[in-house]
């Protein structure tokens, strides 16, 4: 999925673009046949990388197979060596409440970025949906449970190159991240919202992020609290599916209204 929407700056859009052809040749070359699109106006950026193949698929490629080595093994649970930031660590924490909260609210995909940027138009709102709330809170419980090590200084919070994401690092910037939600404008976060469903998508962000059992599903946790405004309501529902599974190693799934 591309999920730019190519609204604002002129400086921010170019760039966006530009970011949004290389991803698409990416994963042409990686054996995608095609893309979806999140605004119709991405369409004409998009699609020139594949009419460049001139074929309809890939299915005349031949790619590596695959291996089953106890490396290829590993690799299934291990953190990836990639860049590991605070300056992620927001944008992950910050997207995924906002999602967990659009949620609440009766949307299934939303035009969200993290708060830091909102009012900036050189960096454009992306179109998120579950997958990408799914994405960011796992990535956060793999990085606090897994220590994972981070690989940039961060003057703000003190941190350093060679630090573990620690809990105490965590529960530090969801707070300044929540701060900032209930801070800004109606516009990116609604203001009914912030004393009913936002605090409930806070709830969900930790119980998920700070349970030494991965929860199976995110959605699980929206899903049960779908309807629901009430804080201390959603506390009862986290816990009952995290002992539940944890337990029983069984998701809830039902509605829990009736």
């Amino acid at each position: 999925m591309e999920p730019n929407i190519p609204v604002g700056s002129a400086e921010g859009v170019s760039a966006s673009m530009r970011k949004a052809i290389a991803g698409a040749e990416r994963e042409q070359r990686e054996g995608a046949s095609g893309k979806w699109v999140a605004h119709w106006k991405m369409v004409h950026i998009i699609r020139p990388v594949w009419e460049k193949v001139g074929k309809p698929n890939q299915l005349g490629r031949q790619f590596p197979l695959l291996a089953y080595s106890q490396e290829d093994a590993d690799g299934l649970v291990l953190i990836e060596a990639a860049p590991t930031t605070v300056r992620g660590a927001r944008n992950l924490l910050s997207v995924a409440i906002q999602y967990g909260n659009a949620f609440g609210q009766g949307m299934q995909a939303a035009a969200l970025k993290p708060a830091d940027f909102f009012g900036n138009d050189d960096i454009l709102y992306l179109m998120e949906d579950m997958a990408t709330g799914e994405i960011r809170l796992s990535i956060l419980w793999e990085w606090l449970h897994k220590g994972a090590i981070l690989t940039e200084d961060d003057h703000e919070t003190g941190i350093k190159a060679g630090d573990i994401f620690s809990k105490s690092l965590y529960k530090k910037l969801i707070e300044q991240e929540y701060k900032k939600l209930l801070a800004a404008d109606s516009k990116d976060v609604y203001d009914s919202s912030k004393t009913t469903t936002l605090p409930i998508a806070r709830e969900i962000a930790n119980v998920y992020i700070l349970s030494d059992v991965k929860a199976p599903w995110f959605i699980d946790l929206l899903n049960i609290n779908l309807n629901n405004a009430d804080l201390e309501i959603a506390r009862k529902r986290t816990k009952l599916y995290m002992d539940t599974f944890t337990k029983q190693v069984r998701r809830i799934t039902e509605n829990l209204d009736f």
